[in-house]
């Protein structure tokens, strides 16, 4: 008997959002062919646009393309609180897997609803978004609005999947209980021992790969270096906000700087499970998130996030040599993330 799952990633388009689906798919096409029980698995993956996904036709898999649903976010907000569920109905899966933090409303409830939350936003307590700077709307819109409806999904939902131990907890308590239907399941961190490069750290070298959203809080490192400046100092930034690196050169930055991660709201933190891989300072803000992290790390040195002076003190004691790299202790990492994924979505 064959067991058939739809899973609904119509939003992802870019960045990390779009990494998952596509990794997720690829792992699906070549490793998740039965349950574990002897049933046949069929998996229906439903995208935003022709492309996303490249055709695997000799694979357990097809893609349907809902275009109209990803032309604007009114569509997609009808998709998920009016007519998506009745659509799914239609299509009658055995599962629905949602990557995109929401469940649409009225699927049958003899349908299986398992939900992967990765939007961090609304679990978070260091900072209320204003719905009036334009900088911070789109972040304002999911903590005040999305965010009821994530955890309405959430109650909904028969498992919920999260990336980190902050978020599960977070999770739990914003729900209400129901711990048993929480699950964590953190990224896969590459190996990135070959790009360790013994004697390439500079002191004056600070890296920070980050796009340029508010919550980033690249803020904070340049009040830092005007600090720093005016004591005599001259730090080199290096930041990706402007420039996306390709990843060989992320790497190499790597093994040559200190890290620097004063972001307050992540789900994980891919830079810091990469960068503590090389043994070299790294200065995060002092989060739930980046404490999950670098658990265990012994050259991880945290601040407040809205402390300037704070930061260009640690800075200083790279700059003086003070903090300095030390034997690269690489971190653990699962071992088969989607392997765990797909055993929760069939379980």
């Amino acid at each position: 008997m064959e067991k058939r799952v739809l899973v609904l990633d119509i939003a992802a388009s870019k960045t990390g959002a779009l990494s998952v689906l596509q990794d997720f798919y690829g792992y699906v096409c070549d490793r998740a062919g039965t349950d574990g029980n002897g049933s046949d698995v069929r998996w229906n993956f439903v995208t935003g646009a022709q492309g996303i996904l490249e055709e695997r036709p000799d694979k357990n898999v097809d893609i349907i393309v809902r275009s109209d649903v990803k032309a604007s976010s009114a569509r997609r907000l009808r998709f998920e609180l009016i007519d998506g569920g009745a659509w799914i109905n239609k299509i009658s899966p055995d599962i629905v897997f949602s990557l995109e933090n929401m469940i649409p409303r009225g699927i049958r409830q003899d349908i299986k609803q398992v939900l992967y939350i990765h939007q961090p936003v609304g679990f978070q307590h260091f900072k209320k978004f204003s719905l009036f700077r334009r900088e911070e709307k789109e972040q304002a819109l999911y903590q005040r609005f999305y965010h009821p409806l994530i955890i309405s999904s959430a109650k909904r939902a028969d498992r919920c999947v999260v990336q980190t131990e902050w978020m599960r907890k977070a999770l739990i308590h914003d729900i209400g209980g129901a711990g048993d239907k929480v699950f964590k399941v953190p990224p896969s961190i590459p190996d990135l021992t070959e790009y360790v490069k013994p004697g390439a750290f500079e002191k004056k070298r600070f890296f920070y790969p980050a796009s340029d959203l508010p919550y980033k809080n690249h803020a904070v490192i340049e009040e830092a270096r005007r600090i720093l400046e005016a004591d005599g100092y001259d730090p080199e930034v290096i930041y990706t906000k402007d420039r996306l690196l390709p990843r060989e050169e992320v790497f190499e930055e790597y093994a040559g700087s200190t890290l620097l991660f004063p972001s307050y709201l992540e789900t994980y933190g891919m830079p810091l499970g990469e960068a503590r891989q090389f043994g070299n300072p790294i200065l995060a803000a002092d989060t739930d998130f980046a404490r999950e992290v670098l658990k265990d790390y012994d050259n991880a040195h945290f601040f407040d996030a809205f402390d300037p002076k704070a930061l260009a003190d640690l800075m200083k004691d790279v700059m003086e040599g003070r903090i300095g790299p030390k034997e690269p202790s690489p971190g653990k990492s699962v071992e088969d993330p989607y392997g765990e994924l797909v055993d929760i979505i069939l379980g």
